[in-house]
């Protein structure tokens, strides 16, 4: 299909870009690699839920996420390459040999994971944006704008809310994540390490010289974590079990709110970060 249609499109939209991918996984995309030379950018999906579902599992897929980049640079070289969608559960099954069943009354579509609305949500988004970022993915998608795979829930409210209770119109935990990153838009990525990835992570962003920085707690546990390289006064917000209500029902206020500004000691900063927090640092870099 693509040595038949390529020409014609070139020919027909010479400045547009053909890109062609897979709808699933990086092990389709690997298994049957497309025509590279006819293509200006490459897509295919990732979620981290296909043989293991408990939240321990769910944070040891965060680094292969950027091994998938760069596994896939060997073949695709410069072209564009798109990581799309990110969701939390698999959309579909592409070795599926049979349509899937309706879930039976009261029970969750396989597709849609409670964790969308949690703190953990938020903390996987920031470890999932850290390793696709630091890797050199070109672009990224992740999940939808409403509903239970959304970043808010609908005003109608959840199908059910019983198995997953969110409030009509709320936004969710990782909504706040996306929209700190947001603000940094243009800047560059950092490479920023943690001695113990699987319980704290994070990303950093330089932007003409101020540095945000989004940490998340992927443990159900207080960590005590050391941030160096910030100087000067550092403007901090923390997402966590306290201010998670009001970040959800109030995003306005929440976001608004006056943010509390520590000074790190000779380039040290050392924060407690109580379970699945997400804490926004920004200041200067030293």
């Amino acid at each position: 299909w693509l040595e038949a249609i390529a020409p014609l499109l070139r020919a027909a939209t010479a400045d547009a870009l053909i890109g062609s991918g897979t709808d699933a996984f990086f092990t389709e995309l690997n298994r049957s690699r497309p025509l590279v030379e006819l293509l200006d950018l490459i897509a295919y999906s990732i979620n981290p839920q296909v043989h293991a579902f408990d939240n321990t599992s769910l944070v040891e897929t965060l680094a292969t996420q950027g091994d998938t980049v760069r596994s896939a640079r060997t073949f695709v070289g410069n072209r564009l390459l798109a990581v799309s969608p990110v969701t939390l559960r698999m959309r579909s099954n592409p070795s599926a040999t049979a349509p899937q069943s309706p879930p039976p009354p009261g029970t969750l579509p396989p597709a849609v994971d409670p964790r969308q609305m949690s703190l953990l949500g938020a903390g996987w988004t920031v470890g999932s944006l850290k390793h696709l970022a630091e890797s050199g993915a070109d672009s990224v998608t992740y999940y939808e704008t409403t509903g239970w795979r959304g970043v808010m829930e609908r005003a109608s409210g959840s199908p059910l809310p019983e198995r997953f209770r969110s409030a009509p119109g709320m936004v969710f935990p990782l909504y706040h994540v996306l929209a700190d990153v947001g603000a940094f838009a243009g800047g560059q990525v950092l490479p920023l390490r943690t001695s113990e990835p699987l319980l704290v992570d994070g990303i950093a962003i330089d932007k003409q010289g101020r540095v945000c920085v989004l940490l998340a707690n992927l443990s159900a546990q207080p960590q005590t974590v050391i941030v160096r390289g910030l100087a000067g006064e550092v403007d901090t917000r923390v997402l966590d079990e306290e201010t998670a209500h009001e970040a959800m029902l109030a995003p306005e206020v929440y976001r608004s709110r006056t943010a509390e500004r520590l000074t790190p000691r000779n380039g040290v900063l050392e924060l407690t970060m109580s379970p699945f927090a997400v804490v926004r640092l920004r200041g200067e870099r030293l």
